[in-house]
């Protein structure tokens, strides 16, 4: 976003306090010390793991604070595209109309996802990825970069579509897909911690 001041980053390892990324300080290793030392807005979580990204977006939310989108001044979103929080859209991304996007994605580097697509709560799209019209991305999962996936399927939850990948069927739960066109290569049976999430209910 250009109509922020960001006024540092976050990392919860210690040994990171005073060196910088990209010219912004690391400033603090906690979400307590922005809340007890800093007039804070929001926060913009910057993980690409799906889970860590989840873990860490439930924090900021139990902590009080606001998730923030990030968008790439150079990705092209259509006005009809609707946005989640704490949406992550990086350089030269395009998002068509009709799309929804759910809480914490990640549209990576020039990834394209064109109408009326669905994307799941913390699902990553990688660079350079093309989603055609009607596809839903289940949460948490992954589509790799330079992967296709053809109109109307639907990549279900946990599962994870290799780089370079043609998927011209339905991509079953925890699935791990590969090869042109996709084929079944593994399972994937990590799942995310879900604690944070009743806490967040809870509170």
């Amino acid at each position: 976003r250009n109509d922020c001041d960001v006024v540092g980053i976050i990392d919860d390892d210690p040994s990171k306090l005073g060196k910088s990324v990209l010219g912004i300080p690391i400033r603090f290793c906690s979400l307590g010390e922005i809340t007890s030392t800093v007039d804070c807005d929001g926060i913009a979580v910057a993980i690409g793991d799906n889970y860590t990204r989840y873990r860490k977006l439930m924090d900021v939310k139990n902590s009080g604070l606001k998730t923030v989108n990030v968008i790439h001044p150079s990705a092209h979103i259509s006005r009809f595209v609707e946005l989640g929080e704490g949406v992550t859209i990086l350089a030269g991304a395009t998002v068509n109309a009709g799309t929804v996007i759910e809480d914490g994605v990640c549209v990576n580097t020039s990834a394209s996802v064109d109408h009326d697509n669905h994307l799941e709560r913390c699902c990553h799209i990688l660079p350079n990825a093309t989603l055609a019209g009607t596809v839903r991305i289940g949460e948490f999962a992954y589509v790799g970069s330079g992967a296709v996936v053809v109109p109307n399927l639907t990549i279900e939850s946990y599962s994870y579509v290799g780089a370079g990948a043609v998927v011209i069927r339905a991509v079953p739960e925890g699935a791990i897909v590969g090869g042109v066109p996709a084929r079944l290569i593994g399972r994937q049976l990590r799942r995310p911690v879900i604690q944070e999430e009743r806490c967040a209910i809870a509170n």
